[in-house]
């Protein structure tokens, strides 16, 4: 078997691991916000996925790559955005909505992407592009509404928000990355989680001063341990590396069309648990996969005929 096939198989794996810990996460963190609110469960995440992160960044690469190199304030920056922004509005989404739902509205993080690079680049996207994005906002449509329009208002629909604003707060995240091309995707990951900690315990600190926030009780934790354990764990620490080591064997585009079936994991989990949804929303659900699948493979087969 030559380097490139155990390369493909070893990446293959790695996204199908990625595919079933983020499939399971949406389910599995709406059955533990009952027990721990948002702001508490994004610490306890995020500093234990820190203090993992920053010990594997030290034996891999060493005490010199602890150090910002002068980039303090962007690290923090994006650390905030990434940790802190995405873990609460995520959470407190997810108390509002559905899991499927959101897990949809996660997925539509590459037209997010696609779409500041037009900004930023003032580059505008080709037509298969621009079609595929048209196709997968008019998708999303479907899957939030289900053919009502009322879903557009009330609580629904401001949870359905703040995971959109989540998801705004990742690809912040994602793309604050492209200003550090000399450094690893695990110290990047280390650096920004570390300190975005800081962000985090100030909103936890302002969301209790306000009584928005509470400590969970001993008992709401025991009750929810297998829940916190797969989210801080698996989700939190073993899902970013498996991502980050799929996208090292097969490259961003592939893993990315991976990643593209994640809300399939999410919806079936919904079936399981007995909601039926809508047809008009499965029917969205569809035209949003299709979309993103079709243009990551466009993408691909752009960046293999520049190669060529």
């Amino acid at each position: 078997m030559t380097p490139e096939h155990r390369n493909h198989r070893r990446g293959t794996l790695y996204m199908l691991l990625v595919i079933a810990i983020w499939g399971c996460f949406l389910p599995v963190g709406k059955s533990a916000l009952q027990a721990v609110d948002p702001y508490w469960l994004t610490a306890m995440r995020f500093i234990t996925a820190s203090v993992v992160f920053i010990g594997l960044l030290w034996v891999r690469e060493g005490r010199a790559a602890l150090r910002t190199e002068g980039h303090l304030w962007q690290i923090v920056l994006f650390g905030s955005i990434g940790f802190a922004g995405f873990g609460v509005c995520l959470f407190e989404g997810l108390k509002l909505t559905r899991p499927e739902i959101s897990g949809m509205i996660l997925a539509l993080g590459p037209i997010q992407v696609a779409l500041f690079q037009w900004w930023r680049t003032h580059r505008r996207p080709d037509n298969f592009t621009l079609g595929a994005i048209a196709l997968a906002l008019f998708g999303e449509l479907f899957v939030i509404t289900a053919g009502d329009v009322a879903r557009l208002t009330g609580g629904d629909a401001l949870g359905n928000g703040l995971v959109f604003l989540a998801s705004l707060c990742w690809t912040a995240y994602t793309l604050g990355g492209q200003q550090f091309p000399d450094w690893s995707p695990v110290r990047y990951t280390a650096l920004s989680c570390s300190l975005g900690c800081f962000a985090i315990m100030t909103a936890l600190g302002i969301a209790s001063f306000a009584g928005h926030s509470h400590p969970p009780q001993a008992e709401q934790l025991i009750a929810v341990w297998p829940q916190l354990a797969f989210i801080i764990l698996c989700v939190s620490v073993f899902g970013i590396l498996f991502w980050n080591m799929g996208v090292a064997k097969l490259g961003p585009l592939s893993a990315g069309l991976f990643a593209n079936f994640t809300p399939v994991i999410t919806y079936l989990i919904a079936i399981y648990q007995g909601r039926r949804p809508e047809a008009l929303e499965l029917m969205g659900a569809a035209i949003v996969l299709v979309a993103l699948i079709a243009n990551n493979r466009h993408q691909s087969g752009k960046v293999g005929r520049i190669e060529v």
